[in-house]
C-alpha cells in the first residue's frame, strides 16, 4: 500500500520542464531549472520589483500597486545648495495607497537633464551634500516615506563619481542617525553600457564600494537604440546586435556582475514603452536593422513623449499601433526578431520604426533575472502600462520566486528528516547487539519503522499539496 501511494506521490511530484531562457511561461521554471548556487542564495526568498513614477500628477489608480515592492517617486528638485523641494500634489495620497498594499515609497532625486545637473552640483562640497542630506531625510519624515534614490545621470570623471560616492554615504549616515540602522532603503541607478558608472567611466576599480553602501542598484537597462541612433534596433535588446558588442539586456548585468556588483542588490530595468525611429526601408524589410534618417521620430498618441511611445500609446483603442498584445493595426506591420528577442513595428507610409518590449519579451527577461539571481525587477514606468497587461509579468515574476523558494525549503526540510532516519536506522542496526530481549526488539523496531513510515508519508503529501498549491496559483 505504501509503495502503490509513493509512486503516485513520484509521479506529482515528477521532473519539471526544462528552463528555457526563451519560455513564455513563468510557471514553468521549476526548481531543477534554476542554477544551485541561486536557490542556495536565498535571493529567491525575497524578490523585489521597483516601478517609477512621476512625484507630481499620477494617481494611485493608475498603478497596478499589487505587482511592486516598492514605488519610486521621480524626481524631487534639488537646487545646487541641496535643497530639495517638492510641489503641491496629491503625493500624500499616493503614498497612503501604497502603504496599504505594503509597498514601500522611496523619493528620487536627479534624473536626466536638469535634475543631475543640480544634483551633481549639490555633490560638490561636503556642505552642500550634507544639506541635500537633511534636506531629503526631511521630505521622508514629512511624508512617511521609505528611502531615498541617487540617480545621477551620469558621473563624467572621477571627481563626480567621488562626490557621488560622499554623497550617498552622508545620505546613508543621516538615514540612520534619523531612523535607526538601515531602516530606510537607499538605492542608486546604475548605467546601462558596459557595466560602468558613466559613459566614459570605468567602474572596475571602485564597483564594490558603491554595492556594499547602497541597498540597491537599479540598472538602466534601456535607451540602447532609438531615434538617436545611426541603425534601427531595439530599446532594449535581450542580446547584443550585430557589430554592436555589450549594449543589451544581458550584456549589461554581466557587466555589472563582473566588475564587482553584488547579484543580490542588481535590480535589472524594463522599459514599459518602446524607441521610435524615421528609417529608409521597403514595403517588405528582411531586417529591423535600417538605417535611422535624420528627421525625428514621432511621439505617441496619448504621452507625446518626442522619440518614444509608452505601451498605452501602442494599445491605445483609438491610435495605437496594435489591436491586441501582439496583432497590429491597419497601417502596421509587427514582426519578432529571433537575435534580440523583441517585437517591433514598421508604418510603412511614414516609415515609423518602433523597437519596444511586450509580455512576452519581458517574461523572457524575467526569467533571465530569476536564473542569474538578481534580486529584482525595475519598471520604467509603472503608469505606461495598459490594462495591467504588463504589470501582469511582474506579477508573475514575482509568484514564480516565490514558489520556487518554497519548493526548496520544502525539500530542505525533507532531505533534513531523511537524513534524521537515517542516523535513526543505524542506530536502531547498532542496538541490536544489546543485552535487550531480541523479539520484544524487533517487535519495537517494526512499530518504529511503521510509524517512520507515516511521517514519510505525511511530508510527502504536504510537499505535495504545496506544489500543487502553488501550480494552481500560477
Amino acid at each position: 500500500m505504501f509503495s502503490a501511494i509513493l509512486a503516485i506521490l513520484l509521479i506529482v511530484l515528477g521532473p519539471t520542464k526544462a528552463f528555457l531562457v526563451t519560455s513564455q511561461r513563468l510557471s514553468d521554471i521549476g526548481l531543477g531549472d534554476v542554477p544551485e548556487h541561486v536557490i542556495d542564495s536565498g535571493v529567491l526568498n525575497d524578490p523585489v520589483v521597483f516601478g517609477y513614477t512621476y512625484e507630481s500628477g499620477v494617481g494611485a489608480d493608475k498603478i497596478d500597486l499589487g505587482a511592486l515592492t516598492h514605488l519610486v517617486l521621480a524626481f524631487f528638485q534639488v537646487d545646487a545648495l541641496g535643497n530639495v523641494n517638492i510641489k503641491d500634489n496629491n503625493i500624500q495620497n499616493l503614498i497612503h495607497e501604497a502603504h496599504k498594499r505594503n509597498v514601500k515609497v522611496i523619493a528620487s532625486i536627479g534624473g536626466d537633464g536638469d535634475g543631475s545637473k543640480s544634483l551633481s552640483m549639490a555633490l560638490e562640497a561636503n556642505t552642500t551634500r550634507y544639506n541635500l542630506a537633511a534636506s531629503l531625510v526631511s521630505i521622508i519624515k514629512r511624508f512617511d516615506m521609505d528611502g531615498a534614490d541617487y540617480d545621477l545621470e551620469f558621473p563624467e570623471n572621477a571627481q563626480q563619481l567621488d562626490s557621488l560616492y560622499a554623497g550617498l554615504k552622508a545620505m546613508r549616515a543621516a538615514l540612520n542617525s534619523a531612523f535607526g540602522n538601515h531602516a530606510k532603503t537607499l538605492t542608486m541607478t546604475l548605467y546601462s553600457s558596459k557595466g560602468q558608472f558613466g559613459p566614459e567611466l570605468e567602474s572596475a576599480n571602485n564597483t564594490r564600494v558603491f554595492s556594499d553602501l547602497v541597498d540597491y542598484g537599479l540598472l538602466m537597462s534601456y535607451d540602447y537604440f532609438g531615434g538617436f541612433s545611426k541603425t534601427s534596433a531595439p530599446n532594449s535588446p535581450f542580446y547584443d546586435i550585430p557589430e554592436h558588442p555589450g549594449l543589451s539586456f544581458t550584456s549589461s548585468i554581466n557587466a555589472w556582475l563582473r566588475a564587482g556588483w553584488d547579484a543580490k542588490k542588481l535590480v535589472a530595468g524594463l522599459p514599459y514603452y518602446g524607441r521610435t525611429a524615421i528609417v529608409e526601408t521597403s514595403a517588405s524589410p528582411r531586417s529591423q536593422f535600417m538605417s535611422v534618417v535624420g528627421s525625428a521620430p514621432p511621439g505617441g498618441p496619448i504621452s507625446k513623449i518626442p522619440g518614444a511611445w509608452t505601451w498605452n500609446d501602442l494599445r491605445d483603442p483609438e491610435n495605437g499601433a496594435l489591436s491586441s498584445a501582439t496583432k497590429p493595426r491597419n497601417g502596421w506591420q509587427r514582426f519578432w526578431d529571433n537575435t534580440t528577442l523583441t517585437p517591433w513595428l514598421l508604418h510603412n507610409s511614414s516609415q515609423t520604426y518602433i523597437g519596444y518590449d511586450d509580455p512576452d519579451s519581458l517574461t523572457i527577461k524575467a526569467s533571465y533575472i530569476i536564473n542569474s539571481g538578481l534580486v529584482g525587477a525595475m519598471v520604467w514606468m509603472t503608469q505606461y502600462d495598459f490594462a495591467n497587461e504588463l504589470s501582469a509579468v511582474m506579477r508573475n515574476y514575482s509568484t514564480a520566486c516565490r514558489r520556487i523558494s518554497a519548493l526548496a525549503n520544502s525539500l530542505d526540510e525533507t532531505a533534513l528528516f531523511n537524513t534524521n532516519l537515517s542516523i535513526d536506522i543505524e542506530n536502531s542496526e547498532g542496538d541490536r547487539t544489546s543485552e535487550f530481549d531480541y523479539t520484544q526488539h524487533i517487535e519495537t523496531s517494526t512499530a518504529t519503522t511503521k510509524d517512520t513510515q507515516s511521517i514519510w508519508l505525511m511530508r510527502l503529501l504536504s510537499v505535495a499539496f504545496l506544489r500543487i498549491t502553488m501550480f494552481l496559483l500560477n
